[in-house]
């Protein structure tokens, strides 16, 4: 009789939840379409160039490659946004020695292809680059979809190399030379540009081109050298390398070089935004 009960009881409580489950409504929800950016938020910038020359082309965008500058956007206000990108570069390299006794070391790139046994040798490469890309941008459209904007950015570029070998011989001599390739690049471009928020996600994938100039002074090295083979000679030049110019490699004692190139479409970037809020 109990187990008759326990059974009765059972089908009822499982008839009615199955009644409750079959009347149940689903809450309505309305999702919303683009995560559009408002005043005090950020950006991570990723792009990369889809077009254009290098002659006027200030930077190429973050493609997460070395040598890519960091870009980074700051929503001042809903519709003014400041815009900047980084990089900072520094290699070197350093190797130091000392000559043993039995050892009949010689410099392959001195005058005369040796000088004796060396007694200390330095050879030294450092390569810095400095890159700062600010900017700003004015949107003009509310919608949630799409994002249309124009931009301004500055470039500021300084770079240098410097290569040192210097060569000492037990019989005195000594074989130095310092090459130094300082280069300063400055620019400015305008830009226009337009976003596609993709659903209700903070990402956005838009496309930027326009003008740019760039101005490049520099770029030349620099050549100091301090030798000592009987007499003593010091000297310091000027040399074009890596050119199609026909004065590539001769040496000046005076000399100046300057290039200045400006075009439209010179930066044509493929830009992805990720969004977030510091709230």
């Amino acid at each position: 009789m109990r187990k008759s009960v326990l059974v009765i009881a059972l089908v009822c409580g499982v008839s009615a939840a199955f009644a409750q489950l079959s009347t149940r409504e689903n809450d309505g929800t309305v999702q919303k379409i683009g995560a559009r950016p408002k005043a005090g938020d950020m950006a991570f910038v990723f792009g990369t160039t889809i077009g254009g020359d290098s002659a006027a082309s200030l930077f190429s965008g973050n493609s997460l490659k070395s040598g890519s500058l960091l870009t980074y956007k700051y929503y001042k206000s809903d519709d003014f946004v400041i815009r900047a990108g980084i990089r900072f570069k520094n290699a070197n390299s350093t190797l130091k020695g000392t000559g043993a006794d039995s050892s009949a070391l010689y410099d392959p790139h001195s005058i005369g292809g040796s000088f004796g046994n060396l007694s200390e040798i330095k050879i030294k490469k450092v390569s810095r680059m400095y890159e700062i890309v600010p900017g700003v941008e004015k949107h003009f459209l509310e919608s949630n979809i799409f994002d249309a904007y124009v931009a301004g950015d500055l470039y500021l570029g300084f770079g240098s190399e410097k290569s040192i070998r210097n060569f000492s011989y037990r019989n005195g001599d000594i074989d130095n030379t310092t090459i130094k390739t300082p280069t300063t690049k400055v620019g400015a471009g305008l830009v226009t540009g337009f976003n596609v928020f993709i659903a209700h996600l903070p990402i956005s994938l838009g496309l930027e081109y326009g003008w740019s100039a760039k101005w490049t002074f520099g770029g030349l090295d620099k050549v100091t050298r301090d030798q000592t083979v009987g007499n003593t000679s010091n000297s310091e030049s000027y040399k074009v390398d890596n050119s199609s110019t026909s004065e590539s490699g001769a040496h000046f004692s005076k000399l100046k070089k300057r290039e200045f190139n400006a075009d439209t479409n010179q930066d044509v970037r493929l830009v992805l935004h990720i969004y977030f809020t510091r709230k």
